[in-house]
């Protein structure tokens, strides 16, 4: 159901009088099955994530801290309030930064949206049904707010709040989670647009934050800042309802007053938000020239022992978002193109357990890691070229012979114009879960999650067991 937005109604309550009459049923099955597959990915990656530091430490935190109460902590046999475990969870879930990205809107949805609906989810005994629902709308949302603040045809590489310096899951994620969670708990329509309106007015999230434990962390405020906006607003605190557009508000602060509310146009149609997952535990603007190196040394049936450079020619957007060369913590590995390559050059792949301070030091790794250099400037002929290869990359492979390799990666596996199939993403999940559990036990897991929608109460998700980082 697409409701238009009329001016003189608030964005608060336009979102909410289009959530009040949607059903489950509503919901178009193409974006069930996406939000499907954005947990299978996030469940995998969330308990790769249990045994990193910073997932450790907030775990503490929240066992320390939080009152018992109905939500599991994953990693534990302990439950918990549903904010705190939702806090757990989502830094769990994004501290490897292997989790997937909205392509529209540049926000970590389903590591924000899956912690904080799960935990309503055992808190109230939901369906799998209304979960995948609830995840789809919160989806709705993010895209279509996203889209509503930068320029029509929306464009990942132009995206205004990334480049005012916001880090858009931190701005746009509690307001989706604001809402999904709202709609998961039956909220009557004055009380969801109060739970939006109480999101709006917390919004924030600098990308300065990006290289340390705070990207993390403002991805699981996002997830507890919406579901505690919607757990408030059932109790019956009141925000401003033009916390959108007051004059004061999210529009004006966070975007210089600057939107469209074309956008609203489509909102509830359930467009593809354009969820990229991927290979490799780093940034995304890392992926398409990590599996653009793998294929010229598979290819070519070379030894990365004889490779003497590897220059990546990249595109404008992916040079402003990779600013660490000589990365210093493993925050900070995860946005160096240099690291990655240098791990594959160093051991043939890169994944989660090359992030640690350990490798980081590595002189093996570090003089592989001197034979990548990064240079800006690859561009396109056309509008539409140049908008789908946001993060496309180049790399020219330099042989100790003096031959050379090139390959051109115009969207790494997983992104909306080269998306990644059923099978792998499934690969992904049970290598990820392999850490944690029986091969036996994950893969009775996968089955449920496969069959989400036919799931009677999302307490029966998980083994009664849950393993141990």
């Amino acid at each position: 159901m697409v409701t238009p937005h009329a001016e003189s109604v608030a964005v608060a309550q336009h979102m909410a009088d289009w959530m009040a009459g949607l059903s489950a049923t509503a919901i178009p099955a193409v974006a069930k099955a996406a939000a499907c597959r954005s947990v299978i990915d996030v469940v995998g990656v969330a308990h790769a994530g249990l045994g990193m530091p910073l997932a450790r430490l907030v775990r503490e935190e929240v066992l320390d801290e939080a009152a018992a109460g109905p939500s599991r902590v994953l990693g534990t046999m302990r439950r918990v309030a549903p904010i705190a475990a939702a806090r757990a969870n989502a830094t769990a879930a994004h501290v490897l930064d292997f989790d997937a990205n909205f392509n529209r809107g540049m926000v970590f949805g389903p590591a924000a949206l899956f912690p904080a609906l799960f935990a309503l989810a055992e808190s109230e005994g939901a369906t799998g049904e209304r979960f995948l629902a609830a995840f789809a709308i919160g989806t709705e949302i993010v895209r279509t707010l996203a889209e509503s603040l930068s320029d029509i045809p929306y464009r990942k590489d132009r995206d205004s709040l990334f480049y005012k310096g916001w880090f858009n899951t931190g701005v746009l994620g509690p307001v989706g989670v604001a809402g999904a969670t709202a709609w998961l708990m039956g909220l009557p329509r004055e009380e969801t647009a109060q739970a939006l309106a109480i999101a709006a007015v917390q919004a924030c999230g600098l990308r300065i934050g990006v290289g340390s434990d705070m990207k993390p962390l403002l991805c699981a405020r996002a997830s507890e800042t919406g579901l505690r906006a919607a757990l408030l607003a059932r109790k019956g605190v009141q925000a401003p309802l033009d916390a959108f557009e007051g004059p004061r508000g999210f529009i004006r602060v966070i975007n210089a007053g600057s939107w469209t509310d074309q956008a609203f146009a489509g909102l509830g149609s359930f467009q593809d938000a354009g969820a990229s997952y991927k290979l490799y535990p780093a940034c995304s603007s890392v992926q398409a020239a990590a599996e653009a190196l793998m294929r010229v040394l598979a290819e070519n049936a070379v030894s990365a022992r004889d490779v003497a450079g590897v220059r990546c020619e990249v595109t404008p957007h992916i040079a402003a978002n990779l600013a660490f060369e000589d990365p210093q913590n493993v925050t900070q590995a995860q946005f160096s193109l240099s690291y990655a390559l240098g791990c594959i050059l160093h051991r043939g792949d890169f994944v989660a357990a090359d992030l640690n301070a350990d490798d980081l030091v590595n002189p093996a790794i570090r003089a592989e890691m001197a034979k990548v250099t990064m240079q800006g400037g690859l561009s396109f002929a056309s509008e539409a070229e140049a908008r789908d290869a946001a993060e496309a990359t180049r790399i020219t492979v330099t042989m100790r012979d003096g031959r050379q390799f090139s390959a051109q990666q115009n969207a790494s596996t997983g992104k909306p114009i080269n998306p990644i199939s059923d099978a792998l993403l499934e690969k992904k999940f049970l290598a990820n879960m392999a850490q944690v559990m029986p091969a036996p036990t994950a893969q009775d897991l996968l089955g449920r999650i496969r069959s989400l929608e036919s799931l009677g109460d999302m307490r029966r998700l998980f083994p009664d067991e849950e393993p141990q980082p």
